[in-house]
């Protein structure tokens, strides 16, 4: 069965939420072996869902992104940000003019 359909966070039916299922692509992207992050296509395959679920949920998330063209899973990656490279917030203005 391919999965088309991730649940939102508050539901109550079984099923996988869209918190434990961007954990799971997070961690299996982490420990995917090699220096090249993985395919959305591969990605995809590994959890038996679209690339489109694995997309949205990349998109969603503050710890991974995409890299590469969004018309072809096979070359588009799914990246994860490392602690020292979260954007930082926008420094607070001085006073001085």
């Amino acid at each position: 069965m391919l999965y088309t359909e991730i649940l939102p966070d508050d539901t109550d039916q079984p099923g996988i939420t869209k918190q434990q299922f961007e954990t799971a692509v997070s961690v299996w992207t982490w420990m995917q072996p090699g220096n090249e992050a993985p395919t959305v296509a591969a990605t995809a395959a590994s959890f038996n869902t679209t690339p489109e679920i694995v997309r949205q949920c990349v998109r969603e998330s503050e710890w991974m992104f995409l890299d590469g063209p969004d018309d072809d899973p096979t070359r588009q990656r799914v990246e994860t940000r490392e602690a020292g490279e979260q954007q930082s917030p926008p420094s607070a203005p001085s006073g001085r003019y």
